[in-house]
This record gives C-alpha cells, structure tokens and sequence, in this order.
C-alpha cells in the first residue's frame, strides 16, 4: 500500500567453531520482529529499545535477560550449535 512503511526487521547471528583439525561447525540463530516507533524500555544496548518482538508485545529492552535469552538470536544460535560441539566432545 502506497505511503505505508515495511517496518519488519531481524536480528542474525552466525557462530562459526572452527577446530584445529580443520572441522568447521556453523550454526545460525534469527529473531524477526519490527521497527518500534519510539524507543522503549531500559534493557539491552545498540538497537534493544526499537526492536519490538510482536508476540511478547515488548521491545528487546523490555523483555528480562531470560525472556530475551530464550527468543534472541544469539541464543538460537548457540542452542543450534550444542549438539554438533556435544558430539565433538564424546
């Protein structure tokens, strides 16, 4: 619609662990949400205060260090790459 903005956005994180044996293990973690109109919230740091996460209804600045842990890029990125390094380790 003409004149209205897409104000969808989304945090990435890519970790990469790379062994000295040469393996090379890559998990990737994405929180989508959309552009707060106003900054909210007293949490977090850089962009926290305007990403606003529709289904909490709260911006990464308000959400507790848990809820944003359990939701947040980084956090899906680490949970994707524990398996891989749990099988290194056995």
């Amino acid at each position: 619609m003409r004149g209205q903005l897409d104000r969808t956005c989304r945090f990435v994180s890519v970790i990469t662990l790379c062994m000295p044996n040469g393996d090379v293990i890559t998990a990737r973690g994405e929180c989508r949400g959309t552009l707060a109109y106003a900054p909210q919230g007293e949490n977090g740091f850089g962009y926290d205060p305007v990403f606003f996460v529709p289904e909490k209804k709260k911006t990464f600045a308000q959400l507790t260090g848990e809820e944003k842990n359990a939701i947040s890029h980084r956090g899906k990125a680490l949970r994707a790459l524990l398996p891989s390094v749990a099988t290194l380790l056995k």
